[in-house]
């Protein structure tokens, strides 16, 4: 995301009213000065990272507090001792700690800070990111900056943050530990410079991954919500909704399905015994009808009566099914000869006793079926 640095120049304290010098550096690389009054229409809604002068801010270690994650008070309380005001009348930001669990904390003044938010506030900035400019220097090894009439004092894990006088750096020089003294080519810090850069801004730029932000605890930036989001969440939200009734719904119509299946399982065993049910019970179903079932008692006397018309002057008089022993007949005849016939054309007919009537011959036949 491209981003817009906004620099408090430290010329403008102790004032801190609109007009308060700046320096701003816009996210197409140009670079205007003007008032904290007179900002452009265009940063209104703009990603601005806003950067503090030293002088306004106090940077210090904080010992290593015990916890694995211990909260903003524990981490105030802990800091309180190393602190020449009260913690009511002050806002404190707390870096990362290191491999050595040491935090940076940088301390400014709640008041101030919350006058200069509300003044930004009223021309429709709010900072992405607040910092303060000598502890853009970095982490890594201890460095000076010549930048805005005054030199930074940074860089280094355990280094000290500071804004000092020309005159003042020519003494500590001598004093602090070996370090690099950055300035632009030509500038008025080129005396004690013994590195130069291309733009003491961009080099500040480059240390904000590393630098403590202020937006937090109480001045943690409030995202409000567009309307457009909130309609998109809310859409969002139904949707999820529906979705959601659809996916119960399909799992207890499947699960019904599931039950009815093996329902349907239960009565094709007992309709077709010995039948293995498939997984499509109704082709199933529909062709084991098509199939001829076995002749029913009527449909067999039918098949035996049709031998007996073949045979002629015998008629039936009674039949009862005696499974498995066959049928048990009682027939009349004309005469013996016709039951004689009759055995022959009609396997499997045994005769029983026989006697002679005034209508003919009755007799009891017995009839297994040949299969």
């Amino acid at each position: 995301m491209s981003r817009h640095y906004l620099f408090l120049l430290a010329q403008g304290m102790p004032a801190a009213e609109l007009q308060w010098p700046v320096l701003l550096h816009t996210a197409q690389g140009e670079r205007c000065r003007t008032t904290l009054g007179a900002l452009p229409a265009g940063l209104a809604g703009s990603a601005v990272v806003l950067v503090l002068p030293m002088e306004m801010a106090g940077c210090s270690k904080l010992d290593p507090v015990p916890g694995r994650r211990p909260t903003r008070e524990s981490l105030a309380y802990a800091a309180e001792e190393q602190l020449a005001e009260a913690l009511e009348s002050l806002h404190l930001a707390f870096g990362p700690p290191d491999a050595g669990g040491y935090r940076q904390v940088v301390t400014v003044a709640l008041e101030e800070c919350r006058h200069l938010m509300s003044m930004l506030q009223a021309q429709g900035i709010d900072p992405v990111a607040v910092h303060v400019d000598a502890d853009l220097l970095g982490t890594e090894e201890a460095c000076a900056l010549w930048f805005e009439g005054r030199w930074l004092l940074g860089g280094g894990a355990h280094g000290t943050r500071l804004a000092v006088s020309d005159q003042q750096a020519q003494v500590l020089s001598r004093r602090l530990a070996p370090r690099h003294w950055l300035a632009e080519p030509g500038s008025p810090g080129e005396a004690l410079c013994d590195e130069h850069v291309a733009s003491a801004v961009g080099r500040l730029m480059e240390g904000v991954g590393t630098a403590v932000d202020l937006r937090q605890g109480p001045m943690r930036r409030k995202r409000s919500s567009q309307p457009w989001q909130a309609l998109a969440g809310s859409m969002l939200a139904a949707l999820l909704l529906v979705c959601l009734a659809d996916y119960l719904r399909a799992g207890w119509l499947l699960q019904q399905a599931s039950l009815q299946h093996a329902d349907n399982v239960l009565v094709f065993g007992r309709w077709a015994p010995g039948q293995a049910p498939g997984a499509n019970l109704v082709a199933q179903v529909r062709a084991l009808e098509q199939q001829p079932g076995p002749p029913t008692a009527v449909e067999r006397l039918a098949t035996f009566a049709d031998q007996l018309a073949g045979v002629g002057n015998v008629t039936i008089e009674r039949a009862e099914d005696s499974t498995p022993d066959g049928w048990s007949i009682d027939v009349v005849a004309q005469g013996f000869d016709d039951l004689e016939r009759l055995r022959q054309r009609a396997p499997g007919v045994r005769m029983g006793h026989a006697r002679q009537v005034g209508e003919g011959v009755r007799a009891t036949l017995s009839w297994l079926e040949v299969q």
